[in-house]
C-alpha cells in the first residue's frame, strides 16, 4: 500500500512536471523559432549569405517577340495586327561580386553579375529565328529630333531617305535582344554628332545591349542585423536613395527590396515593396491568395492594377507623368526620361490592367492574369521567395514627326515589340534542404510538446483514476466489515 502510493505521488509529480513544461514550451516556442530565424536570416558568414551570393535556384529568363503581320497597311495608318513567337529562353546566372559588409550601420554594399545562356530546348526555335517590328533605332531618333532639335528634322529626313532604311524591318531575335548595326542609322547618328548635337544612342542597337555579363549599378542594403524587418532593403542605389527620372519626391524614392530577398515574418497584411532597375522605380505588392509549392505553403503576393493606374484613377502615380506626354492613360508608363531619350513605353504582357483604348489599338492582345501578371510566393516565416515570375512588355510609341517623311502616316499608338517573363521556382532539391533545416525541426518541436502535454496529462489522470478506483474499494471494504459485525 505504502509502495503504492509512493509510486502514484511520484508519477503524479512527474506528470505535472511534463504538462506543466510542455505548456511553458508551448508559449515560447514561437519565440524560440523566430529567434532562431532571425539569427539564421541576418546577412553574415552563414547559409543565407552564401545563397545569397550565388543564387542555387535556377532563374529563366524567356522572351515573346511580336511579330508584325501587316506592316504595309500600319506605313498608311491602319490597326497594327500581331502575333507572339516564343518563348525564346535563356539560363540567367546571377553573382554578388564586390561585396562590402559595413558593421557600423548594419549593411552591406555589392554589386551583381548576370549573364545569360540560350537554352534550345526550352526555346521554340533558335535565336536566328526572324521576325518583322518596327525600326526602334528610326524611332529614336524621330523622337530626340522632335523634342530636342526640331528644326534638323528635314537634314534628318534626307540622310534616312538615302538608301533603303525603312519604318519596319525584318531582325532575328538575337539581333533584338542583344544587338545589331544599322549602317544608315550610324550615319545619321555621327553626322549630328558633327554638327554638335549629339545623341544618346548607341550605335549598336538591341533592347537588352550591354546587359549580358553586366550588372545594374551599386547595391547597399540592410543586413538584418539588430531588425529583421529591415532585412534585404536597399538603403542606396548607386550611392542614392532616390532616382532623378519623376517629377514628385514620392515617385523618385527608392522602396523596398531587389525582389529577391524579403523580412522574416511576412502576413498577409503586408504591402511587399521592391525597387525595379528595369522600370527605374519601386513598385509594390499585395497579397492575393495562399499557394504552395513542393510541399511548402507560400503567401503569394501580387502586382495590382492600382500600381500602373494613371494618376486619375491613383492621385499618387502623378509623379509619372512626363512633360512630354502629359500623362499617359492606366497601365503603360513612359521610360523615355530613363532610357536617353528613347520612346519606350513598358506594360505588363499583352496590356493586362490597360487602358482599352491602348489595348484595342492593336489587334492580338489576349490579358491572362495568370499568365501574364507578376508576383512573388513568399514563405511567411523567413521571407524566402520559393517562386517568382516578373513579367513586362517593351512597346514603342508610334507617331508621325514633322518633315520625317517615313513617320507621316503611321498611326499614333503603342506598338508591342517583347515581352519577358523572368522566373525563378524553387527544385525538389531545395526544397527537400528547406524542410529540413526549418520546417522537420519546428515540427519535431511541436510533436514533442504535445507528447509532453499528453503523456503528462495521460500520467495525472491515471494517478487520479487509480485514487479514485483504491478510495472506491476501500469505502466497500468498510462497508463490508460494519455490516459482517
Amino acid at each position: 500500500m505504502v509502495c503504492g502510493k509512493r509510486c502514484g505521488i511520484a508519477t503524479g509529480v512527474v506528470g505535472v512536471f511534463f504538462l506543466a513544461a510542455g505548456i511553458v514550451f508551448l508559449f515560447v516556442a514561437k519565440t524560440l523559432v523566430n529567434n532562431q530565424i532571425s539569427n539564421q536570416i541576418t546577412l553574415k558568414n552563414n547559409a543565407t549569405f552564401n545563397n545569397w551570393v550565388t543564387n542555387p535556384t535556377p532563374i529563366y529568363f524567356q522572351i515573346w517577340v511580336w511579330d508584325l503581320q501587316n506592316p504595309l497597311e500600319v506605313k498608311q495608318g491602319l490597326r497594327p495586327a500581331l502575333a507572339q513567337k516564343g518563348p525564346y529562353t535563356y539560363r540567367e546566372n546571377r553573382h554578388k561580386i564586390n561585396v562590402t559588409f559595413h558593421d557600423n550601420n548594419g549593411t552591406v554594399t555589392y554589386r551583381e553579375d548576370k549573364y545569360y545562356i540560350f537554352d534550345r530546348d526550352l526555346s521554340v526555335g533558335p535565336e536566328t529565328d526572324t521576325f518583322t517590328t518596327v525600326n526602334i533605332p528610326l524611332m529614336v531618333i524621330a523622337n530626340i529630333v522632335k523634342r530636342e532639335f526640331s528644326w534638323l528634322q528635314k537634314l534628318v529626313d534626307s540622310l534616312l531617305d538615302w538608301g533603303e532604311t525603312d519604318v519596319f524591318m525584318t531582325l532575328s531575335v538575337k539581333d533584338l535582344v542583344w544587338g545589331y548595326d544599322e549602317p544608315l542609322i550610324n550615319k545619321t547618328i555621327g553626322v549630328l554628332k558633327e554638327l554638335g548635337f549629339p545623341l544618346k544612342i548607341d550605335d549598336h542597337f538591341g533592347i537588352f545591349v550591354g546587359t549580358n555579363n553586366s550588372d545594374d549599378g551599386w547595391y547597399n542594403i540592410k543586413t538584418g542585423a539588430g531588425d529583421p524587418s529591415s532585412f534585404g532593403l536597399i538603403k542606396n542605389w548607386n550611392w542614392k536613395n532616390v532616382v532623378p527620372y519623376w517629377t514628385t519626391p514620392s515617385c523618385n524614392m527608392v522602396n523596398g527590396t531587389d525582389g529577391t530577398i524579403f523580412h522574416p515574418f511576412v502576413k498577409k497584411s503586408d504591402v511587399i515593396y521592391v525597387f525595379s532597375t528595369d522600370l527605374c522605380r519601386s513598385i509594390y505588392f499585395t497579397y492575393a491568395h495562399m499557394t504552395s509549392q513542393q510541399g511548402i505553403d507560400l503567401y503569394r503576393f501580387a502586382c495590382p492594377p492600382e500600381v500602373f493606374m494613371d494618376h486619375v484613377h491613383n492621385p499618387d502615380n502623378l509623379g509619372y507623368c512626363t512633360p512630354s506626354n502629359n500623362c499617359l492613360p492606366s497601365g503603360v508608363l513612359n521610360m523615355e526620361n530613363c532610357h536617353d531619350g528613347a520612346p519606350l513605353v513598358f506594360s505588363q504582357p499583352h496590356f493586362l490592367n490597360a487602358d482599352p483604348g491602348i489595348m484595342n489599338a492593336v489587334i492580338g492582345m489576349r490579358p491572362d492574369p495568370d499568365e501574364h501578371g507578376t508576383f512573388i510566393d513568399i514563405e511567411p516565416n523567413t521571407g524566402a521567395a520559393l517562386y517568382a515570375a516578373k513579367r513586362l512588355q517593351i512597346n514603342i510609341q508610334l507617331e508621325n514627326v514633322d518633315n520625317i517623311e517615313k513617320t507621316q502616316k503611321l498611326p499614333r499608338v503603342v506598338l508591342p515589340v517583347l515581352w519577358l517573363n523572368e522566373s525563378s521556382v524553387v527544385t525538389k532539391e531545395l526544397a527537400d534542404e528547406f524542410k529540413s533545416q526549418l520546417q522537420t525541426p519546428v515540427l519535431e518541436m511541436h510533436v514533442g510538446i504535445y507528447v509532453a502535454i499528453g503523456v503528462g496529462a495521460l500520467m495525472i489522470v491515471s494517478v487520479v483514476l487509480v485514487a479514485i478506483i483504491r478510495k472506491r474499494r476501500q469505502t466497500q471494504i468498510a462497508y463490508v466489515t460494519v455490516n459482517d459485525n
